[in-house]
């Protein structure tokens, strides 16, 4: 699938997502980012370096796939923003949702992200 318009479709799935982006497994953006319209809440270098972690806990996770089988995705709610993290094969793709929408509603989201990765909704 074609990354850019992987984040389009993920930016479809709920006006509360503020970032969708497709990282490498060295951190770097390859497609994406903020939702027209909105500034990051973090500054640029921040940005950085919380993509290139995200891509260091990528595979600090990999050494339990075979006890405990691959990691899908991982979700984190912090106070200001919501964060969930897909593994890819050989990529990752990251969203941040809004504080406001419910953990419920932060599932769902992550549900229909699966099914685009998977292929099942087009």
């Amino acid at each position: 699938m074609e990354f850019e318009k992987l984040c389009e479709k993920v930016f479809n799935l709920h006006d509360d997502i503020r970032y969708a982006g497709v990282i490498n497994d060295g951190g770097s953006l390859l497609a994406g980012g903020m939702r027209k319209g909105l500034d990051s809440i973090t500054e640029d270098q921040n940005d950085e370096l919380y993509l290139a972690q995200t891509a260091l806990r990528k595979s600090m996770r990999q050494r339990f796939d075979e006890t405990m089988g691959r990691a899908r995705f991982a979700y984190v709610e912090r106070e200001k923003i919501s964060m969930l993290t897909f593994y890819m094969d050989k990529n990752i793709l990251v969203l941040s949702i809004e504080p406001n929408v419910d953990t419920h509603s932060v599932i769902d989201i992550a549900k229909d992200t699966m099914k685009l990765l998977d292929g099942k909704v087009s």
